[in-house]
């Protein structure tokens, strides 16, 4: 797969790392049966093996097929649309194949109907704004809130008192990462695993950036307590944009925010300087060491959304991702009327166009 990947090299890392995912996947349901070093064009031409590829695709669920067809593709034309002559006819195959699977797929969605997945996972809206609200009532009574930081400053000096707030922190950090990521999603309209790498950084810094570094990120500007905005680089999302999107934050959502930050800067005796910059979510692995050696690492978008599904499914009992929160809501929003204006905006901030959402968000039994 190397050999592909090198002649793409402005592929984001996470893509390359999904394309050896897949291939592998694909090399190793061949090798059960036949003696395959690996897949190239010669393999792929071969009708035998190409059916194979196909049989093991079609195993998968319907939403995951084009990807795996995706990187066949990617094989015959590492540059996209762009096979040599030769391989032209293989690569149109497989072309009228992906897009067969995705016609399929999206006639099935417009349908409009929950699936029997969606209907044995779904939680109305008002249920997921009940939970958060639970939790936000949990926290105040363990005293973890926006005093948190100047009882700290406050009561430094003494040994015993500081060693209860440590350890109140230690005891709640991830807890309330979990809950600071349901806020994002649910105090804004839930974007999919773009918070997952989210950079915080001060507005000076970011201004100093050059337009690619703005263009292929998300950031947190963080230079204030009660006002935030969240930059969303217009490359960095899974629709491109014309141009990067910033939105400002509700007070509420910079509140909890805030005392994340606090707890992190507490435990970790780390002080956020305006050049510098930082992850605001962290792997739930291991904490930090005290020197923030570790701190510039946050989650890749996959383990974001597994930790994501397990907070939910441990808290209400379903394994609600962000793609599906992304249905639930929509279609919790759009009941009654709605301004052409207030959708835009909606689909702007959730990176779809009106037509998608129109299509394929709003669910019914």
């Amino acid at each position: 797969m190397e050999q592909y990947l090198i002649q793409r090299p402005s592929l984001k890392e996470g893509t390359k790392k999904s394309h050896k995912k897949r291939y592998n996947d694909m090399l190793n349901y061949l090798k059960q049966t036949n003696n395959i070093e690996k897949i190239d064009i010669d393999i792929i031409n071969n009708e035998i093996y190409s059916d194979l590829i196909k049989e093991y695709i079609e195993t998968k669920s319907l939403p995951s097929r084009c990807p795996y067809i995706a990187t066949i593709q990617f094989i015959i034309s590492p540059i996209r649309g762009k096979p040599v002559n030769k391989n032209i006819q293989l690569y149109e195959y497989w072309k009228k194949y992906f897009y067969d699977t995705d016609n399929k797929y999206r006639s099935k969605q417009a349908s409009q109907i929950k699936t029997d997945k969606q209907k044995k996972k779904w939680v109305e809206w008002e249920i997921i704004l009940k939970f958060r609200k639970n939790l936000k009532k949990s926290f105040r009574k363990k005293k973890i809130n926006i005093l948190l930081k100047s009882k700290y400053k406050k009561n430094i000096d003494d040994i015993n008192i500081k060693a209860d707030i440590i350890k109140l922190i230690t005891d709640n950090f991830f807890q309330f990462q979990y809950y600071l990521m349901l806020c994002m999603h649910t105090y804004i309209e839930p974007v999919r695993t773009e918070y997952s790498e989210m950079i915080i950084c001060s507005w000076d810094y970011y201004r100093n950036l050059n337009h690619e570094e703005t263009y292929i990120n998300t950031y947190l500007i963080n230079n204030k307590r009660k006002t935030k905005r969240i930059v969303f680089g217009k490359n960095a999302r899974k629709n491109k944009m014309k141009k990067n999107l910033i939105i400002e934050l509700p007070k509420e959502l910079c509140s909890i925010i805030n005392t994340f930050i606090d707890m992190r800067n507490i435990l970790f005796n780390f002080t956020i300087k305006n050049d510098d910059t930082i992850p605001l979510f962290y792997k739930h692995t291991r904490f930090p060491n005290k020197c923030g050696n570790d701190l510039s690492y946050g989650m890749e978008p996959n383990l974001y959304s597994k930790n994501f599904i397990s907070f939910m499914d441990r808290n209400l009992g379903k394994k609600i991702g962000v793609s599906l929160l992304r249905t639930i809501y929509t279609s919790y929003d759009r009941r009654g009327e709605k301004s052409l204006d207030a959708k835009k905006k909606t689909c702007l901030i959730m990176n779809h166009s009106p037509n998608t959402q129109e299509l394929y968000y709003l669910k019914h039994d």
